[in-house]
């Protein structure tokens, strides 16, 4: 194994692994902008014990220093936690029916997520040697890797029992690219104290997506996904109005098709009789004559086919207080995404409308993939425009050194009439 290879896998495991930002809904615009036409993005990348600097490097280049390095492992858990997330998409509510509008978007998602043992990033940002002499633990970690297109249709109902909203949505999905990498329970690496000895347990399965067809609009997968959208208002002893929201989104699956690859393997490996101080920088010449491709072929079971994989579904709860007159409100709400290695999320978000075009909003936030998260965003409207952008995680970008957890959104909209 060459450095280069390293640290191929190690973008790849870490983050290559694309915000949550405003929870990837479009459902909970629709109370500022009404019927209108809207281009949103969101982005998000966030780690429990990696933090902004070293993503930062590890995205767009630069030297990653021991002193980086070990803040890192400094924050290390027996088992970690990153992912990372963007989209992107043009949607459109539409319809002159007072009860109810319709519904149409495309977009593009990039997900990913991950767990990782310490013993794993330890091995993966300074090789073998410091861990002579023991067991390197890489049991149960896994890294999912999702890109898919959705053109989605649906409808909002606005005056349901006169004062709620009901919205529901189906899409079809184009899968693009899948890369799903998962260690057994038996995953391990051991290295002598003399380094003349390494033996891997290579307990693992990955599942690929068909590598011939990288481009964004070939066809690799496809499958169907639905949101869900309840939101009512109610009496409250406090505040002078209360609104509960309720938002279910990319509840679905996708079907990859039959060119994608699955490797398994569950083999023992034992090299000895070498001095290998590092298995990230193998100079050996022997070693350089050995056939990697024919290793791997020789230690895994290799079979074409198709693949069913569900998506990472999104629950989001709200619960908005109004104070006063109406200028400054309160948002309290959970969230948590299923099938992602993805902690329960809380946060509060006061609001405050400074005057008939702007509010500004500050956000506050502990768990999903990183540790305490604040932001901030400001929003701007007009009788025919409509303007949204912040972030969730700003501490990333203005504490990089000591802060996890980085993103920004923004949504423009065209109100129609």
């Amino acid at each position: 194994m060459r450095k280069k290879v390293g640290y191929i896998l190690l973008i790849h495991i870490f983050f290559c692994i694309k915000l949550f930002a405003q929870y990837n809904s479009e459902f909970n615009f629709f109370q500022n902008t009404g019927n209108a036409i809207s281009v949103k993005a969101e982005f998000d990348v966030a780690s429990n014990n990696i933090n902004a600097e070293m993503v930062n490097k590890l995205f767009f280049g630069g030297y990653i220093d021991k002193t980086i390095k070990d803040k890192a492992l400094n924050n290390a858990l027996g088992y970690n936690r990153a992912g990372a997330y963007f989209n992107y998409d043009i949607h459109a509510f539409f319809g002159k029916n007072k009860k109810y509008s319709f519904f149409v978007a495309a977009k593009q998602q990039y997900l990913v997520n991950a767990t990782y043992t310490r013993d794993l990033f330890y091995l993966a940002f300074y090789g073998n040697k410091p861990l002579a002499g023991s067991v390197a633990n890489l049991s149960n970690s896994n890294v999912n890797t999702i890109t898919f297109n959705e053109f989605k249709i649906g409808i909002l109902f606005k005056g349901v029992d006169s004062t709620a909203k009901i919205g529901i949505s189906l899409s079809a999905i184009q899968g693009n690219r899948l890369l799903y990498f998962q260690t057994g329970k038996n995953s391990s690496l051991f290295t002598s104290s003399s380094y003349d000895e390494i033996i891997l347990n290579s307990n693992f399965n990955v599942t690929i997506s068909d590598t011939s067809q990288k481009k964004w609009y070939q066809l690799n997968g496809i499958g169907a996904a639905t949101d869900i959208y309840f939101e009512t208002p109610y009496k409250s002893k406090i505040g002078t109005k209360s609104v509960l929201t309720v938002n279910i989104n990319n509840l679905g699956f996708i079907h990859w098709l039959r060119n994608n690859v699955k490797y398994t393997t569950d083999s023992t490996l034992r090299f000895d009789g070498y001095h290998i101080n590092s298995i990230l920088d193998l100079k050996d010449s022997t070693f350089n004559k050995l056939n990697s491709d024919s290793t791997f072929k020789k230690i895994t079971h290799a079979r074409k086919g198709e693949f069913n994989i569900n998506l990472p579904t999104n629950l989001i709860l709200i619960n908005k207080i109004y104070f006063g007159d109406m200028k400054f409100s309160l948002n309290t709400g959970f969230r948590y995404i299923f099938n992602a290695n993805y902690k329960p999320y809380v946060f509060v978000e006061p609001a405050y409308k400074i005057n008939q075009h702007f509010e500004a909003t500050y956000h506050m936030g502990y768990g999903g993939y990183s540790k305490l998260n604040f932001g901030i965003a400001l929003s701007y409207q007009t009788s025919q425009w409509h303007f949204y952008a912040g972030s969730n995680n700003i501490q990333g970008w203005l504490f990089p050194k000591i802060a996890f957890g980085q993103g920004f959104f923004f949504m423009i909209s065209k109100k129609l009439k």
